[in-house]
């Protein structure tokens, strides 16, 4: 089938731009944003994202607001409207490209009278920042292949939750755009079981934040990766490499999220740049469908029919305790979520997204 993006002389194999190289139901393109606002009002989470190979597109917003998490989790059959960046009341639009996103939740009736709804524009203030092209293999067996670029800036526009609208002033956007191959989407992965763990004991952070005049990125891992300890000073249109990370974190009761801290970032130049973060909240990556997250327990990129919709709010005030709306208590066995926070560097103040999760 032809897209409105076949009229581009970009092709990079004998097909149209409805097809991928490969057939790899693992395969995944699409949009990461997040976003918070300076006092905490709003912490959010979102996704727009392709399984060519399943025919499938789904997405997700996760709200957290006054404690509460709010999760709206859609999935349509991809084609014949690949064109549509989009899925029930949830879309995203490119107004131009690596400088303004717009992405719109419309009223819906998912959550009932506790539903989000929004309507933001992200405007781009530094980067893009695009990531080496990392490549995961165990016992020579391909596990994941992704290339990934990062973008932070400005955010106008506002989000309805249970009726109540709040105007986004002094917030900021984080995002990231990846595609490739990528475990624990898809659905199970087929074969044997992968030999070995991937992950060590530690901390890892991937952190992208905004300054007034700059914005910033990077990335640590216990385990032995190329990226691992690297980022960037973004300026403009320049990215200023970041040759040395380090931190000092401290964490609430129950070791899990995120406080306050430190980190120091050392460029390319040997210019040593210091920041102190502390806590606004934080969204558990569940509410969007990750770790099997979905009511089926399947995750994301699973064909669930042409159109589907579902989701549910949880309290999240505790900083490891989830509770819902049965008024049922657990906690996920991994701790992954997504932490935001308040930069300061000398006199200046900005925003941050802080995902750091302790790995056991």
């Amino acid at each position: 089938m032809l897209l409105g993006m076949d009229e581009y002389p970009y092709h990079q194999f004998t097909n149209t731009f409805a097809a991928v190289a490969g057939s790899d139901p693992q395969w995944n393109d699409g949009h990461y944003v997040t976003l918070c606002d300076a006092e905490g009002l709003v912490c959010l989470t979102s996704n727009v994202r392709l399984y060519q190979n399943n025919d499938v597109l789904d997405g997700f917003v996760c709200v957290r607001h006054d404690g509460q998490q709010y999760n709206v989790r859609l999935s349509r059959r991809l084609r014949p409207n690949m064109d549509h960046l989009g899925v029930g009341p949830l879309r995203i639009e490119v107004v131009e490209p690596m400088h303004t996103m717009r992405m719109v939740l419309d009223d819906n009736d998912v959550l009932g009278d506790q539903g989000i709804s929004l309507d933001v524009m992200c405007r781009t203030t530094a980067g893009p920042h695009l990531n080496p092209i990392e490549v995961s293999r165990i016992d020579g067996r391909l596990i994941s292949e992704r290339a990934t670029y990062a973008v932070t800036g400005e955010c106008s526009g506002w989000v309805s939750i249970g009726g109540r609208r709040i105007e986004l002033t002094a917030a900021s956007f984080f995002r990231n755009h990846s595609w490739g191959h990528q475990p624990g989407r898809g659905g199970p992965r087929a074969g044997a079981p992968s030999g070995g763990s991937q992950r060590l004991p530690g901390v890892r952070q991937w952190v992208l934040f905004r300054m007034p005049d700059h914005g910033g990125y990077y990335f640590t891992d216990p385990r032995p990766r190329a990226a691992s300890d690297k980022g960037a000073i973004l300026v403009g249109a320049r990215s200023i490499a970041v040759r040395s990370v380090t931190h000092d974190l401290q964490f609430y009761d129950g070791g899990r999220r995120l406080r306050s801290g430190t980190f120091e970032l050392i460029d390319e130049t040997g210019e040593s740049r210091p920041y102190s973060v502390e806590d606004l909240g934080w969204v558990y990556c569940q509410g969007g469908g990750y770790f099997g997250g979905f009511n089926d327990g399947l995750g994301q990129g699973v064909y669930r029919g042409d159109s589907h919709q579902e989701g549910e709010v949880w309290d999240v005030s505790h900083p490891t305790r989830i509770v819902d709306a049965a008024g049922r208590v657990f906690e996920f066995e991994h701790a992954w979520a997504e932490s935001f926070v308040r930069v300061r560097s000398g006199a200046a103040l900005g925003l941050g997204h802080f995902e750091c999760v302790v790995i056991s």
